[in-house]
């Protein structure tokens, strides 16, 4: 890499061109301050030791975005900023369980309905079982599918066991929910998508599977495992041609809007509060247990405090420690890794975004810095020593600058 910089802190009030008023002219606070502080310390020398393009960050607090952080690259020579337009992968799985849980609640599509009837799907729609599919058994990652068709040797979907039975992380069940809200609305998910969440909250500068103009010049490239750019357009064709579906992965958005999109789930999930009442089970329901999966399953060895319970509501993966619950997706793709998480009950989220294959040792420095879920951060912590059979020594006490310690 030829050049590298970081960026310092974008208070709220310097986020430009964001349509997302809520985060905007607000004056620095001293935990700001502090936040920024820590990320200078640490941020630079992480994003060159891991090899990764850049990484974007936004912290909520409060309910509200206090603090944005750009560090690295988004392409050779260009500084990440809070203009950078990320590729956040399956982060694009929130963006379609929020439009079908406001369809829903519009009563526009029943997500208790057999998608039989209006998704045809070659290998699939023969087989009985196919009847059983349902909007919820999908956003909950039950469906008897593998993640896509090229999982199974002849390219084709096919049921692994009876839906709603097990857990089985499926990119493709995601998209078939989808297509179900398409043929019942006679709309696209993204034009759903812009009526019943991005403009309706006020969110600019996020795209379902598309590249708009106002993403020119502000894409934050992926980087491969040997830190070096890849090319988007080659990686994701279907992107920039504006012809993929956008409903498990392809969401583009920089992290303020991002940020603007937490603060709304914070709003939308204190208690009595409307449109939303009748949603915030459905998100916050736990479903799909975790406890035991050889991926996500956590272990003591590894973290000191294992979620009481964690498991796959609609849509998103929800942690419940005592009291106190977490909803966190991450995005994985080639050249991209990514997290976002906000707690309901905390009043707390971030939005981390890496153009870098070798996200997750930032993502987890990241969330030990913010502070704010010391359990979240053990709990990922516990995940990269398990899987990438790499020991993470907690930072000093000092870089958080949180309200938690690193967990």
């Amino acid at each position: 890499m030829k050049h590298w910089m970081a960026r310092r802190m974008i208070p709220a009030l310097a986020i430009a061109g964001l349509a997302a008023q809520p985060v905007a002219a607000r004056d620095v606070t001293p935990a700001a301050a502090k936040l920024d502080a820590a990320m200078e310390r640490w941020m630079p020398d992480i994003v060159r030791a891991e090899k990764i393009g850049g990484i974007g960050i936004a912290v909520i607090r409060d309910g509200r975005l206090i603090w944005s952080g750009h560090y690295g690259e988004q392409a050779p020579g260009v500084p990440t900023s809070a203009d950078t337009a990320f590729n956040t992968a399956s982060i694009a799985k929130t963006v379609t369980a929020e439009t079908l849980l406001a369809l829903a609640a519009a009563r526009r599509i029943d997500l208790d309905e057999p998608i039989a009837g209006y998704v045809r799907s070659p290998g699939l729609d023969g087989d009985p079982r196919y009847k059983l599919l349902t909007t919820r058994i999908l956003l909950s990652h039950r469906s008897g599918l593998r993640n896509w068709a090229d999982d199974y040797p002849d390219g084709r979907l096919a049921f692994d066991w009876e839906p709603g039975t097990r857990y089985r992380y499926s990119g493709a069940g995601i998209e078939l929910a989808a297509r179900y809200a398409q043929a019942r609305t006679g709309m696209t998910l993204r034009a759903l998508a812009a009526e019943t969440v991005l403009r309706p909250w006020g969110i600019a500068h996020m795209a379902v599977g598309e590249l708009p103009d106002w993403t020119a010049g502000r894409l934050a490239l992926p980087m491969g495992a040997d830190g070096r750019f890849l090319d988007l357009a080659s990686l994701y064709p279907g992107l920039r041609e504006g012809t993929g579906l956008g409903a498990a992965y392809d969401l583009i958005a920089t992290t303020g809007a991002y940020g603007a999109f937490l603060e709304r789930l914070i709003a939308a999930s204190r208690p009595g509060s409307r449109p939303e009442s009748g949603t915030r089970d459905i998100r916050e329901k736990i479903v799909t247990p975790l406890a035991g999966d050889a991926r996500y399953g956590c272990e003591p060895r590894f973290t000191r405090r294992c979620p009481d319970r964690y498991g796959y509501a609609f849509g998103w993966q929800v942690q419940r420690y005592g009291r106190h619950t977490v909803l966190q997706h991450t995005g994985n793709d080639e050249g991209e890794t990514d997290l976002v998480y906000f707690s309901p009950d905390r009043r707390t989220g971030a939005a981390i975004f890496v153009n870098g294959a070798n996200g997750w040792v930032p993502i987890v420095r990241a969330l030990e810095i913010i502070g704010d879920e010391p359990e979240l951060a053990g709990y990922y912590r516990g995940l990269v020593e398990k899987l990438l059979q790499r020991r993470l020594e907690a930072l000093p006490r000092k870089a958080g600058a949180g309200r938690g310690s690193p967990g």
